[in-house]
């Protein structure tokens, strides 16, 4: 059948169509494509074949376009890829042939919530940004803090206002004049301004010292907490200035009204009416006494809360102190011991305090005078004074227009004025020899309205 054999030229022969030259030697001249015997019909034109290299290659630069958009829009990961991923270019035994290995979900980072809150740094970690080294504390607090020499005595204290001095009680003692020793070594006079037995602190005025000293900033005990660690300085041994011991808060404690900041940090003798340091460089308490015998390193500090009341008049403070103290009535009894110094202050102080109110009440009666004459005379008066008519005994009081009666009426007040002046001189003089303090006898001219300024000359 023609299907399945083909005519060969040379000798007419039928020729099987599997062989494709004739046993006479000729030659089959037409041959049917592989897909004629199965009936698939006649191949596919060449043009068509040509065209598949194109598409291909559209399509690849279609998608070469759109990864670049792509990469315009989404952000770029900061993780990049594996240096010995498969496929990539130089990648050490790396086949182009082998696609790359995925990697285990497990051992892919989380990804992190932009909201989420960083980790916290630790105070101890070298690098935390807020850390101040421990020396840079203590070079900074050393030129605010003094030696103070009363009598034989030797203790210390710190600057906390301008010529305003902080130390212990039992430190200046009785003296009323002591002399403060600045960080340098230089010698200035200081006066006991006033003292708390209960606290054990006193207040030195320094007139002489310059309005640049340095001065330490006050801290409040409600911010401590044991294991806080505390910096103390003061003249150890009454011979070493500036000496630098380091401890923590061992307990807030409480004996009686005041507040103690129990402490390892060493407190020798000479360190009573310094300045105990957080590290910060404020102070949160006064070094006051230590604890010796079998006990060791047991050294307290009376609390800076109470030294910032008595800076401020005795006024007490507006919140609670230390509200979670613990009890400790064994520490009381070493404020309580009165001297025989201790005694005739109190009573020197309890009879200036009754002629000053006497004097008060004498002072309100020139008070109506004064104003009766003010309203009928011309009176020019300097301002700054409790009562206007003590500018008669600095001269800063006059008439504007001279009058006789005027003149006789300002020539009494002045007899009356010098009246309350030379009591209030003698009950100076006699308190300072019962050991009254200066600030102690200000304080009392204040609450009465009866405070000069000459009165302390």
């Amino acid at each position: 059948m023609p299907e399945f054999s083909w005519l060969c030229p040379e000798c007419g022969r039928r020729v099987p169509n599997k062989t494709a030259i004739c046993r006479c030697g000729g030659t089959r001249v037409e041959v049917l494509p592989a897909g004629a015997l199965d009936g698939a019909g006649p191949a596919e034109p060449a043009a068509r074949s040509n065209m598949l290299p194109w598409i291909v290659l559209g399509i690849v630069t279609i998608a070469a376009a759109g990864g670049l958009v792509a990469l315009q829009v989404v952000p770029v990961k900061n993780n990049p890829a594996p240096a010995n991923a498969s496929g990539a270019p130089g990648a050490p035994g790396a086949s182009a042939f082998v696609p790359a290995s995925p990697i285990a979900s497990a051992d892919k980072p989380a990804p992190v919530a932009p909201d989420a809150p960083l980790a916290p740094i630790t105070p101890d970690a070298p690098d935390a940004p807020n850390s101040v080294a421990l020396e840079d504390v203590v070079s900074r607090s050393i030129p605010a803090i003094v030696s103070i020499e009363a009598g034989q005595g030797r203790g210390s204290g710190f600057f906390a206002a301008p010529r305003t001095v902080i130390t212990n009680r039992h430190v200046v003692q009785t003296i009323p004049m002591v002399t403060v020793r600045l960080s340098n070594g230089q010698a200035l006079p200081g006066r006991v301004e006033t003292t708390s037995q209960e606290y054990d602190l006193a207040i030195v005025r320094v007139d002489s010292a310059p309005l640049s000293q340095p001065v330490l900033p006050l801290g409040t005990v409600n911010e401590v907490r044991p294991g806080q660690e505390v910096i103390a300085i003061g003249l150890a041994l009454g011979v070493f200035q500036n000496s630098v011991t380091r401890g923590i808060i061992s307990a807030v404690r409480r004996a009686d009204r005041t507040v103690m900041l129990q402490t390892d940090a060493a407190i020798n003798p000479g360190n009573s009416g310094g300045p105990l340091l957080n590290r910060s460089g404020q102070v949160v308490g006064i070094n006051t006494m230590k604890i010796t015998g079998a006990a060791e390193s047991l050294g307290f500090a009376v609390a800076v809360d109470h030294a910032r009341s008595l800076l401020s008049g005795g006024v007490a403070p507006s919140g609670p102190i230390a509200s979670q103290a613990q009890p400790s009535q064994p520490l009381a009894p070493s404020f309580s011991a009165r001297s025989e110094t201790d005694a005739a202050r109190e009573d020197g102080t309890r009879q200036y305090t009754q002629i000053v109110e006497s004097v008060a009440r004498r002072a309100a009666q020139i008070d109506s005078y004064w104003e009766r004459v003010k309203a009928n005379c011309a009176l020019r008066t300097a301002p700054g004074y409790d009562r206007e008519w003590f500018a008669l005994w600095d001269g800063r009081a006059a008439l504007t227009a001279p009058d006789g009666s005027c003149s006789s009426a300002i020539r009494e007040l002045e007899v009356l004025a010098g009246e309350v002046r030379t009591v209030v001189t003698a009950a100076q003089e006699n308190a300072r020899r019962a050991s009254v303090l200066p600030g102690e006898m200000r304080e009392i001219r204040r609450r009465h309205r009866v405070d000069w300024p000459g009165f302390d000359r």
